[in-house]
């Protein structure tokens, strides 16, 4: 995780958004490869309320590893995939990796103009 001071909460944020998309983007990969199998139970990962808690989690009182055995807080629990209800609908499948896609586009977007505005500013703090 990015936890340089010269990266904000923003950046933060993309970062987290980009994991879980792309962990996403797998088990939707996966639905569709599946989704003719027999006895096959889809999953997924609810992009939004995931990430939602993540928000929340990152703003609360940090945890402390203080001793070499004990396990680190992270988002395990939170990135458990869930089954589908209703089984595999190829369609539904695919729109969700069309809307998966466009979001992960969209994160690394807002990414690169961070990066860009980091650039200038310490291009024009050399001046």
């Amino acid at each position: 995780m990015m936890n340089n001071k010269l990266f904000d909460q923003t950046t933060n944020l993309i970062q987290k958004a980009l994991d879980i998309l792309t962990i996403r983007q797998k088990l939707i990969s996966n639905n569709i490869s599946n989704s003719e199998s027999p006895n096959y139970l889809g999953k997924e990962i609810p992009f939004q309320k995931v990430l939602s808690r993540s928000i929340s989690e990152s703003s609360s009182v940090p945890l402390k590893k203080t001793h070499i055995y004990h396990l680190e807080a992270g988002d395990e629990l939170a990135l458990t995939p869930q089954p589908l209800e209703k089984g595999v609908d190829l369609d539904n499948e695919m729109a969700k990796l069309a809307e998966n896609q466009l979001i992960f586009q969209s994160a690394i977007q807002a990414l690169l103009k961070k990066l860009e505005a980091l650039r200038l500013a310490i291009q024009e703090g050399g001046k």
